[in-house]
């Protein structure tokens, strides 16, 4: 009987002792789990955030760069049909010298700001794989009307629209009028005074209309992507 007795409890502390290693054993791996687990949730979370600073900083970056050109293309672009309209709705401006020299600026203001966003423009921002990239198409397209039409007018070819452009371009932004008044650049530039000439004698309203219209397009594009951001 006592050898029986004794085999019990020899038998309940090895149970004993197996069930408190086992219990130990799991506790450890319980920890380990617990751990990893929450160095996993740290990567992850980290991960999360930088995400989020890296999106937030890239739309912060987007709108700053649309706010520059909005405050600048955009603004070239909204004076220019102001005035084209202006012209088809009342008769000959030549007479007036400041419809002459105003005119003058309009245009090249936006063949400046044109210049320069095909020079400077964000192209992280502003890029091939982006919607941005129609603005370059709608340039090109004004860009075509000024250089090439079937309404006999007079035409501003490619390298002279560049060279307007880049006339105007002072200290890295578009000269101010006054500054272009007073030192009375193109002035002398044939090219643009016949086309400046033609367009305030106000005999082809086709033409201005059509130049309008793609003025507009790019206006329309320019505030779409605005609203959006």
């Amino acid at each position: 009987m006592n050898q029986i007795i004794n085999d019990v409890l020899s038998s309940s502390i090895a149970l004993g002792i197996i069930a408190f290693i086992c219990k130990m054993i799991l506790k450890h791996m319980d920890k380990r789990g617990l751990e990893t687990y929450k160095n996993k949730l740290k990567i992850e979370s980290d991960l999360l955030a930088k995400r989020i600073d890296l999106e937030f900083s890239q739309k912060k970056e987007r709108e700053i760069e649309l706010g520059r050109w909005g405050l600048t293309l955009l603004s070239s672009v909204n004076g220019l049909i102001g005035r084209l309209k202006y012209i088809k709705d009342n008769e000959s401006l030549t007479e007036d010298p400041y419809y002459e020299v105003s005119t003058r600026y309009y245009l090249c203001q936006f063949l400046c700001w044109a210049q320069l966003f095909r020079k400077d423009r964000n192209t992280v921002v502003i890029s091939p794989v982006n919607d941005e990239i129609l603005i370059g198409e709608l340039l090109k397209n004004i860009s075509i009307v000024l250089r090439n039409n079937n309404f006999n007018f007079p035409a501003i070819r490619s390298l002279e629209q560049q060279y307007i452009g880049e006339s105007l371009i002072y200290e890295g932004s578009c000269m101010q009028f006054k500054k272009f008044n007073d030192s009375k650049i193109l002035q002398d530039y044939d090219v643009l005074n016949s086309y400046i000439n033609a367009l305030l004698s106000g005999d082809n309203i086709e033409y201005i209309t059509e130049l309008v219209s793609k003025l507009e397009d790019l206006q329309k594009h320019f505030k779409q992507i605005l609203s959006l951001n």
